[in-house]
């Protein structure tokens, strides 16, 4: 018979921006690049003790810093959504009011540890890649 897996509960709001803020806490060990001072044992221990942060703020459940690295990669997805639908909601025009959605905590919080650069702003579907129709022309040329 095999062995059923209990799982754990749902990770609530407020875990999800506790994990947020202790990210940007050690964002420097986390998203740093790999050299002398930036090990995977480094980022490792930086997951661990963010885990054991957030076990000793919600004890109720245990999480491991496992859980907590692919939480955040969770959070930066969904982050990353809503902060592109936001920009995309307030780059709209035809007048009327301005849109008042503002970003979650979290998704502020995700926007702080990415920076400008690595957020951006999803196209249309069926739209053209001007870089790429460049590429294409100097090609032929």
């Amino acid at each position: 018979m095999e062995k059923k897996r209990n799982r754990k509960p749902n990770w609530t709001e407020e875990q999800g921006l506790l994990l947020a803020q202790l990210v940007n806490e050690h964002k420097g060990m986390l998203r740093g690049k790999f050299g002398p001072t930036v090990t995977s044992q480094g980022k490792r221990r930086a997951w661990d003790t963010i885990s054991q942060t957030i076990n000793a703020s919600f004890p109720l459940v245990v999480r491991t810093g496992d859980d907590c690295e692919k939480r955040w990669y969770v959070l930066q997805s969904k982050a990353k959504d809503e902060i592109a639908a936001h920009k995309r909601e307030s780059s709209l025009t035809g007048g009327g009011p301005p849109a008042k959605r503002r970003l979650s905590q979290v998704a502020d919080t995700v926007f702080q540890v990415l920076g400008h650069s690595e957020v951006s702003v999803t196209g249309l579907p069926t739209g053209i890649d001007t870089s790429m129709m460049q590429a294409l022309e100097m090609q032929q040329r």
